[in-house]
């Protein structure tokens, strides 16, 4: 439990590390994310006097939330899937995976549930207006732990944090160089072992 517990905690160290980079990633893509949201509430303020509280209720009702966590999940996969093309070293490869591998699902159940939430009838969208969405909230904020997760995954590599005290195979390079190795030991092998030509 413990070594799943800094598994989880220990990439954040990554923004202590290289604050200004992750305050200029945070404000470009998690709060220039959110112009929408604002734009809308200051366009309902000064048209309707809407409250923040009540321009936020409408946009959830509309599904805002539900479509900037995905857009955001999103944006995280296309740098994941770069960096295992370009990268020569498959440094934290299996982390890699697994965050690629739950970016995916959680688009496809927030897929389902915003579709869900996009085909209600008129009748059920006003029976909700009483109620604040609790998922979609949920969901709102795991999407920027989630991508701040993943930026802070691709800054690994380039990171002064020793992660050799966490005795665990997702979060070791030790597996990965070993199979680096044996690639390029692969690479030097010009004949078999009966002398014929690779």
């Amino acid at each position: 439990m413990k070594n799943i517990l800094k598994l989880i905690s220990d990439p954040y160290k990554v923004i202590l590390e290289k604050k200004s980079e992750y305050i200029i990633w945070f404000l470009f893509t998690i709060v220039t994310g959110q112009i929408g949201i604002i734009a809308n509430y200051i366009v309902r303020s000064y048209t309707h006097s809407t409250s923040f509280a009540e321009s936020i209720h409408i946009d959830s009702l509309n599904g805002s939330f539900y479509t900037f966590s995905i857009a955001l999940v999103a944006s995280i996969l296309g740098p994941l899937f770069i960096n295992f093309i370009n990268s020569k070293a498959l440094a934290f490869r299996t982390l890699k995976t697994f965050t690629i591998i739950i970016a995916i699902f959680f688009l496809f159940i927030a897929g389902v549930i915003y579709s869900a939430i996009q085909s209600r009838t008129e009748q059920e969208t006003l029976h909700a207006q009483a109620s604040f969405d609790w998922t979609q909230f949920i969901i709102f904020v795991f999407s920027i732990f989630f991508v701040s997760y993943g930026y802070c995954i691709l800054g690994l590599e380039r990171s002064n944090h020793n992660f050799d005290d966490i005795d665990d195979p997702l979060f070791s390079e030790k597996d990965d160089e070993k199979v680096e190795d044996v690639i390029e030991e692969g690479r030097k092998i010009k004949h078999d072992a009966n002398g014929i030509e690779l």
